[in-house]
Order: C-alpha cells, then sequence, then structure tokens
C-alpha cells in the first residue's frame, strides 16, 4: 500500500495534466442555446397544394421559444413558382415563418421581384403559401415595364392573377406608343 502511495504522489501531475487536457476537449453546453434552436443558411424546400414548388431560405433561422411551429427567420428570401410558370421572390430584413398554416410574416425593407420586370417595396407583409395570397398594409411603391404605382397597401390574390392596390393610390402608365419611340 505503501509503495502504491508513493508511485501514486509521483505520477500525480501525470495524471493530473491529463484530466485537465479531457476537461478542456469536453465542450461545455450553454443550456440556453440548447434550448433555442438555430440554423445557418437554413433552407425549407416544398410543394404547395397544386404540387408548384417553394423555396425559403435565410442567413439565420431560429426555433422561437415552446412554440414548435414558429421559426423566426434573419434576411428571408422566398422563391414561389406561379401557375403560368412564372416565379416571384420576396425578400426581407426579418420574418416569422409559420409553419402550420405555411405563412411567412416579413418585416423591413420587404421587396417582391417578380420574373417579367416589375419590382414592389415596402416595410411589411404577409405571405399565404398555400392560398397564393400575400397582403400588406403600409405605403407601397412599385415599377414595372408598364409603369409606376403608389399606394397605401396591397392584397395580392388568385396566386399573383389578382393584384389590388389600397388605400390611396397614384399609378401612371406608360403608353405602348410612348415605349416605342
Amino acid at each position: 500500500f505503501a509503495a502504491a502511495l508513493v508511485l501514486l504522489v509521483g505520477a500525480w501531475p501525470q495524471i493530473q495534466d491529463g484530466l485537465s487536457r479531457l476537461g478542456s476537449s469536453i465542450p461545455r453546453i450553454d443550456l440556453g442555446a440548447a434550448r433555442a434552436l438555430s440554423m445557418i443558411n437554413a433552407r425549407y424546400t416544398g410543394l404547395d397544394r397544386h404540387d408548384r414548388p417553394f423555396a425559403i431560405t435565410a442567413d439565420v433561422a431560429r426555433q422561437t421559444g415552446a412554440k414548435d411551429d414558429l421559426v423566426s427567420l434573419e434576411a428571408p428570401k422566398a422563391d414561389l413558382a406561379l401557375e403560368n410558370g412564372a416565379w416571384v421572390a420576396v425578400t426581407a430584413e426579418t420574418g416569422l415563418y409559420h409553419t402550420q398554416p405555411k405563412q411567412i410574416d416579413l418585416y423591413g425593407d420587404v421587396n417582391l421581384y417578380h420574373d417579367k420586370g416589375m419590382t414592389f417595396r415596402t416595410e411589411s407583409a404577409k405571405v399565404d403559401l398555400e392560398a397564393g395570397t400575400a397582403e400588406g398594409h403600409e405605403p407601397v411603391q412599385g415599377h414595372g415595364p408598364s409603369g409606376e404605382v403608389e399606394s397605401e397597401g396591397f392584397r395580392i390574390l388568385d396566386k399573383g392573377a389578382v393584384v389590388i392596390f389600397t388605400g390611396r393610390a397614384r399609378m401612371l402608365l406608360e403608353s405602348a406608343a410612348e415605349e416605342n419611340r
């Protein structure tokens, strides 16, 4: 027993170094971060009820609190295919994605791009991916090949086939004759 005790005292510095290296190689887990799931360069793809593809991407996606169906998004972007084969892209600074129902609330510098050359900008919008609708209640500015528009809000219905500018609206249309000059 005495010999084992002497060997233990002599070997103690090496044992202590090994234990300290083992302790430093085991990562510490922040329980707060473990409860809040997050993903960098998140991508969610799917099909709507008419089998048209859509994709939602974000720089960072975080599952918020105890609600499993709510995801906060940083720099979200949604790409949607329309029935006529056209596509629409929507970007914003932040957003909330509701997985059931498939809806996105967008906030801050919301931009909508249509592949026919139309661009619209507002500060917030709600997009229903399943129904193919969107709406916003803040001022909107837009332009495209046919002219420019400003309004106090908007609604998009029938998967983009109908666009309604709400509130006070001003539209400047360019005629085909002016475009050919």
